[in-house]
């Protein structure tokens, strides 16, 4: 049966279903996490302490381009991604938090930026997006399923046809789901991995458009797919009981809301959608908009279940944006991206919610999101440490100046929030409660 309520847990908090699961409780490294802490915490005191950076480089100056990074669920290890002209993927020992090691780089096929990665269940494996100006899709690597090593990895499945800007594997199986981000095709494609080294196609979902990036949460059997452009904008919901055929459970439109255009700077609108989480305690969904000029794309909260909504007809009951957001000047290259929402996790932590974020220009951002008709950001951390040391290539340079944070993940198995920026590489931090 499809488990669309989420996890039943003891205990109530707000009004939704929210309680303090085991230990014995799963966590994942895609946003749907547990807690297993049971303090009362003061969601306004918490903040983030680095640990450690990282910037690894395959060669001299000038650097940067650092994209998208993902923690494995042990918390052993973190691949990071790269864009705008530091091509290949780096995997990281974190054995250390406070001293991650670089213990490989992977160049990319034909110097193309691998801009998403992502952990396979099955350890050894890891998928890295190919994306060039519009051809290539996906490579699967092995660092220590097969044949490979961490040291010695080796690119055991490909498939050249179409462009992944995002691949999300499931959680659980060997199934991987890639979005097409082209407005001529259906928005995502869904391969069986079961064999890493053939890859194969087995469908294609969703309207026609953009569909920027997706989240799959295990425990409801459930897919959140975002979508920015084409005939559609909006997030989609699917039923993955059966994870290669998803079948459509309701949808959000952005289209019969207010757009950002019409909007000021943190009023709620809607646009771009980007990516969401389902919260694992109550029946919510967070989904983030980003917009690269104008007013700023803000987080969304929307009830799925947890009041009045449901996965069928999703009800928005919160809103927030970035710590310093300001509108970005139209078509000014060094604003571009600089104070709207980017890649984010969900924490649960004791009888508190947060997110973590990688906000671009405002750093690694802390959000409140206990009560979530009021989420708001708590705290955030500049991640432009070691700057002055880099020389970035034009590309990167063309954005501005740091920080410009591109993803905060949180690994529960080690209490680990480790995030990305496009100029200074990979941070490790921990969430602490400040001194009182």
């Amino acid at each position: 049966m499809l488990r669309r309520s989420g996890v039943v847990l003891a205990g109530t908090f707000l009004a939704g279903c929210a309680g303090f699961p085991s230990a014995g409780d799963e966590d994942t490294e895609d946003g749907t996490t547990t807690s297993t802490r049971t303090e009362t915490v003061d969601p306004g005191q918490m903040s983030l302490r680095k640990l450690g950076q990282t910037r690894p480089a395959a060669q001299p100056p000038p650097g940067g381009g650092y994209s998208e990074t993902a923690v494995r669920t042990d918390g052993k290890y973190a691949v990071l991604g790269t864009k705008w002209g530091t091509e290949g993927t780096y995997l990281l020992d974190l054995t250390d938090p406070a001293s991650p090691n670089a213990v490989h780089h992977l160049k990319g096929s034909n110097d193309a930026p691998n801009l998403d990665v992502k952990f396979d269940h099955r350890d050894g494996l890891y998928y890295r997006a190919i994306e060039r100006t519009w051809p290539g899709n996906f490579e699967i690597v092995d660092y220590g399923y097969s044949t490979g090593t961490p040291t010695n990895p080796r690119i055991v499945g490909s498939v050249s046809e179409g462009k992944s800007h995002n691949v999300t594997p499931h959680p659980g199986k060997p199934v991987l789901y890639t979005v097409n981000y082209g407005l001529e095709t259906n928005g995502f494609d869904v391969y069986d991995a079961g064999d890493p080294t053939a890859p194969r196609k087995v469908g294609q979902y969703g309207p026609q458009g953009a569909c920027h990036d997706i989240t799959v949460d295990p425990e409801r059997e459930v897919l959140c797919a975002a979508f920015q452009a084409g005939q559609f904008i909006g997030f989609v919901v699917y039923d993955v009981s059966d994870p290669r055929n998803p079948s459509e459970i309701g949808r959000f439109d952005y289209r019969s809301r207010k757009s950002y255009d019409q909007a000021s700077v943190g009023e709620e609108a809607f646009g771009s959608a980007h990516h969401g989480h389902f919260d694992p305690r109550r029946d919510l969904l967070v989904l983030g908009d980003e917009r690269p000029y104008g007013v700023p794309g803000g987080k969304h909260v929307f009830d799925v279940g947890w009041r009045d909504g449901s996965l069928e007809s999703p009800v928005p009951v919160g809103f927030t944006i970035s710590p310093n957001a300001r509108r970005m000047e139209e078509g000014k290259r060094t604003e571009r991206f600089d104070w709207t929402g980017h890649h984010f996790n969900i924490v649960p932590w004791g009888d508190a919610t947060f997110l973590v974020s990688a906000d671009w220009h405002d750093g690694v951002v802390v959000y409140d999101v206990t009560d979530p008709t009021a989420p708001h950001p708590v705290d955030r951390y500049p991640t432009a440490d070691g700057a002055d040391a880099v020389t970035p290539n034009d590309s990167v340079a063309a954005l501005g100046a740091p920080p410009m944070a591109w993803k905060a993940s949180y690994n529960p198995e080690r209490e680990l929030v480790v995030a990305s920026d496009a100029f200074t590489g990979l941070y490790t931090f921990e969430l602490t409660p400040r001194p009182g």
